[in-house]
């Protein structure tokens, strides 16, 4: 399941109506099983591009795209990261381990950064 994209339930905040919705969005897997749950980076088209942060959002090109059934311009958030059940993940649409290795490898890498300076600033 590392390394795979799939379609999940996601909650996020609905600025215009004030509330914690959900809907469907791709997902990259990055961790677990952890009793069930995975940890994974939300893959978000980020339509107002205010939104975009240059250094933790990685755009995923067009090849990459076609290559993981992804049909719109998208980001792998790196900022972002979410826990989800098992259960959540409703299917498989791509495998970016295997089919886009190179931008697998830096969703990573970023993603290890990201983090260790979460732990940096901590202490």
């Amino acid at each position: 399941m590392i390394g795979k994209i799939y379609l999940t339930r996601v909650d996020f905040y609905n600025s215009r109506t004030g509330r914690t919705e959900q809907k469907t969005r791709p997902v990259l897997s990055v961790g677990g099983p952890n009793e069930d749950d995975y940890t994974i980076l939300p893959i978000s088209t980020i339509s107002r591009r205010e939104n975009v942060n240059y250094y933790y959002d990685i755009p995923i090109s067009e090849q990459a795209r076609a290559a993981l059934s992804l049909d719109r311009e998208c980001f792998i958030r790196m900022h972002k990261q979410m826990t989800a059940h098992r259960g959540s993940l409703i299917r498989e649409i791509g495998d970016m381990r295997s089919d886009v290795p190179d931008l697998y490898i830096n969703a990573i890498e970023k993603m290890e950064e990201f983090q260790n300076n979460i732990v940096e600033f901590s202490i």
